[in-house]
C-alpha cells in the first residue's frame, strides 16, 4: 500500500515538473472583442420589430479590421436584398394567387415586384445600427498570427420598406396598363389597396 501511495506521489511530482503545456498548432483564442458579450444578432441575418427591419452580415478570418467591417457591410447588404426578396415573394405570391393569374404570370408578377421594390429601396442609405468584432490569435508553426471576425448590423425603417413597396406596386400597375395586361394590373392595384 505504501508503495502505491509513493508511486502516485512520484507521478504527481513528475507531472508538476513537466512545465506548462505548449499550445497546439492551429489552436485559437479571442484576445480582444468590441463588447463584453457576443451579440445574438450576429447569427441571425434578418429580424424585425414593429418599427425597424434589421439586417446583419459578417466575415471571419480577415487580416485587416477596416476591410473586415467593409466586407461585413457588403454581406449585410446582400442579406437585405435576399430578405426583402423573400418577403416580397411571399406577399406577392399570396396576392397573385387570388387574382386569377396563371402560374407563369404569377412568377413574372412576383419577379417584377422583387425587382421594383429592391430598385426603390435605397440600400446605400441604410443606417448602421451596431458593429462587433473579435481579434483572434492563432498558433502557427512559426509563432502566432492575428485576424479579425467582423460583424455589422444595419437597420431599415419599416415605413421606408412600405413606401418602396407602394412605389413598386404603382410602377407595376402602370407597366401592366401600358402592356395591356389587365389581370396583372388589377392584381397590382388590389395588392396596393390591401397593403395601405
Amino acid at each position: 500500500m505504501m508503495r502505491i501511495v509513493a508511486m502516485f506521489s512520484l507521478l504527481a511530482i513528475l507531472a508538476s515538473c513537466a512545465g506548462p503545456k505548449q499550445p497546439v498548432v492551429g489552436s485559437q483564442r479571442v484576445v480582444e472583442r468590441s463588447a463584453e458579450k457576443r451579440p445574438e444578432w450576429i447569427t441571425v441575418p434578418y429580424f424585425e420589430d414593429n418599427e425597424i427591419m434589421y439586417f446583419s452580415g459578417g466575415v471571419r478570418g480577415v487580416a485587416d479590421y477596416a476591410l473586415g467591417l467593409r466586407q461585413a457591410k457588403a454581406e449585410a447588404v446582400k442579406n437585405i436584398a435576399e430578405s426583402i426578396a423573400a418577403k416580397v415573394r411571399t406577399e406577392f405570391t399570396q396576392a397573385a394567387r387570388g387574382a386569377n393569374l396563371d402560374e407563369e404570370d404569377i412568377g413574372r408578377f412576383v419577379q417584377d415586384g422583387i425587382a421594383m421594390i429592391t430598385d426603390n429601396i435605397n440600400i446605400q442609405g441604410m443606417l448602421p445600427a451596431e458593429t462587433y468584432y473579435e481579434k483572434i490569435e492563432q498558433v502557427t508553426d512559426y509563432g502566432v498570427k492575428y485576424f479579425y471576425d467582423c460583424y455589422a448590423l444595419y437597420q431599415l425603417p419599416r415605413k421606408d420598406y412600405e413606401l418602396a413597396r407602394k412605389r413598386a406596386l404603382e410602377d407595376m400597375a402602370k407597366k401592366y396598363r401600358e402592356e395591356n395586361n389587365k389581370k396583372a394590373e388589377e392584381a397590382a392595384l388590389k395588392l396596393l389597396e390591401k397593403m395601405e
